[in-house]
């Protein structure tokens, strides 16, 4: 009996932590179980993207003209390596510049297997793990990058964006004499309609060709660079133009580019590494016009 008396005011007790406890979680005010999301954070979503502003608590709210794209997610782990450590300077750029944004990448994931045009036993088509977002510096095959990526980074509304892709280390990174190799250059991006995922306006001035790195030259980098435009949306030459050929894509000069149209220097910044598979015969194969598919 006695056990039992003292039982029962300890029981109550704890009752009434655990409910004290409960109203402090839920409470608005606190919040700890509302979200992981920081207090002040606006989501917006639609089919293509998270859009997110961040408004830190004590401090005046984030201008309303700047976004960055897919939620969260990695945006603060920062960079691995500095430009100059992953040779993007000199390699692609002359001189060391300030990066003003993160820049993210991601594949999909879910891509088509390739087809070993070397073995007629070989066949391609059946779903393969894609990269997905990828991290700077990140190892990714031609395979998983056959398609075009969605970018994002933090724009201004009312700027226009430029973004290349380019491999310094055609054909191959001890023997260069092929830099640069573009793979991609869209232009006139509204920083508002961002990401960039083929519905923002933008323009391919140069199609997307994905990793093509021939066997036995070793990893190639891919940089991606982002450029705000200095004069706003650019008339660029017809000339620039690009299909999905392989035709004046060597020897490009993306800071000779960059000059021309009064670009600037990149604000962001990202790269992968490739080598060979078998999914570059059939780019190969494609570039050349053998494969209409």
């Amino acid at each position: 009996h006695r056990m039992a008396s003292l039982a029962r005011p300890l029981c109550s007790l704890a009752t009434s932590l655990v409910s004290v406890c409960l109203l402090l979680c839920l409470s608005p005010s606190v919040g700890f179980l509302q979200s992981s999301v920081p207090i002040g954070l606006r989501v917006k979503t639609d089919a293509c993207s998270l859009s997110a502003q961040v408004n830190r608590i004590g401090r005046p709210a984030a201008p309303t003209n700047l976004q960055m794209q897919f939620g969260l997610g990695n945006m603060f782990k920062g960079k691995e390596e500095t430009a100059e450590e992953a040779g993007l300077v000199p390699d692609v750029w002359p001189e060391p510049f300030e990066t003003k944004s993160v820049l993210r990448v991601k594949y999909p994931a879910w891509v088509k297997s390739a087809v070993d045009l070397t073995n007629v036993a070989s066949f391609g088509g059946t779903p393969t793990r894609g990269a997905g977002e990828i991290k700077t510096g990140q190892v990714v095959t031609p395979t998983q990058a056959q398609e075009k990526p969605v970018l994002g980074w933090e724009a201004e509304e009312g700027s226009y964006y430029t973004v290349i892709l380019t491999d310094p280390d055609a054909p191959s990174r001890a023997e260069p004499k092929l830099r640069e190799y573009v793979h991609w250059a869209r232009v006139n991006i509204l920083g508002e309609n961002l990401p960039c995922d083929g519905q923002d306006g933008g323009d391919d001035l140069k199609e997307y060709v994905g990793a093509g790195p021939p066997s036995n030259t070793g990893d190639h980098r891919y940089f991606f660079l982002v450029f705000k435009q200095q004069d706003g949306k650019t008339d660029f030459d017809d000339d620039e133009r690009i299909p999905f050929v392989n035709s004046g894509r060597p020897n490009f000069k993306t800071a000779d580019f960059a000059a021309k149209y009064n670009l600037g220097a990149p604000i962001a910044w990202s790269y992968f590494k490739a080598s060979y598979d078998n999914y570059v015969l059939e780019l190969y194969a494609k570039l050349k016009g053998d494969d209409k598919n």
